[in-house]
């Protein structure tokens, strides 16, 4: 059952629940998350490019900043209006109302396209069916690029035990934080993910060799409020050390990421 869209209001966009928020409020700006997101974009002149799940809309700014033309579309009233206000002044900019997982748009009809923190609010059905449809409304050589957090791994088998030495080593406020975060995402998170397991439903979609790979930055160099001041732990540099290893990342990294070309 899809979630009801009352849930994501505009409080819920516009406080730190949603990623990026802090930025956002500061001159439309982008996290360090976002700010990425762009970049594996790479937009300009002539790109087309569509954020399905377009939340506040600071991405798309982004890209039209850079030059290129840009659609946005979410399932959710509040994030439809703050996008339209974000992009207030951008000629083109085309912004909807709707279900991505049955995208409004023909074939072929984007350069490139944004899955940002959308697919672990959707049911495995609807999350599947969003990235078949990104990859329909790809032009051929185009590319989607998704991120999501938290890592389904991480939290199942790592975070259960790595929280214990931390509160030990005196971070017991910022586990506290993560685990208040972690306890309000689970109203809105439905399908979080592993890193092979969205490799297989990339595949399922029809990407034939997508790259999905888990961020080796365990906690984005204390730039999210859930785990600012751990950065400098020694626990966490030692795994930040350890997380260099593909191995020990697939179950300390949180940020899973994938570009999947058409």
């Amino acid at each position: 059952m899809p979630l009801p869209p009352e849930i994501y209001d505009r409080e819920y966009f516009l406080s730190e629940t949603c990623e990026g928020a802090d930025e956002f409020h500061a001159g439309k700006g982008l996290s360090k998350i976002k700010a990425r997101q762009v970049a594996h974009l790479r937009p300009g002149p002539g790109v087309r490019v569509l954020d399905a799940g377009c939340g506040r809309g600071e991405v798309l700014l982004a890209c039209a900043r850079a030059g290129a033309s840009v659609a946005g579309i979410d399932y959710a009233e509040a994030a439809v209006e703050i996008t339209r206000d974000t992009l207030d002044g951008i000629t083109g900019a085309d912004v909807r109302q709707g279900e991505i997982s049955r995208l409004p748009w023909p074939d072929a009809s984007f350069d490139r396209v944004l899955s940002g923190d959308v697919i672990e609010h959707l049911d495995p059905e609807a999350g599947e069916a969003m990235l078949a449809e990104a990859r329909r409304v790809l032009a051929p050589g185009g590319w989607l690029v998704l991120h999501t957090a938290p890592n389904l791994l991480f939290l199942k088998l790592t975070w259960p035990v790595a929280r214990w030495p931390l509160i030990a080593a005196g971070h017991g406020a910022a586990v506290g934080r993560l685990e208040s975060w972690v306890a309000a995402s689970k109203r809105y998170h439905v399908n979080e993910q592993s890193l092979h397991g969205l490799r297989r439903s990339l595949k399922r979609a029809g990407f034939a060799d997508p790259t999905v790979w888990i961020d080796a930055n365990i906690v984005r160099d204390g730039s999210h409020h859930t785990t600012a001041g751990l950065e400098s732990s020694w626990i966490i540099k030692a795994g930040q050390r350890a997380a260099a290893l593909r191995p020990v990342r697939l179950l300390a990294g949180n940020d899973l990421w994938a570009i999947a070309r058409r």
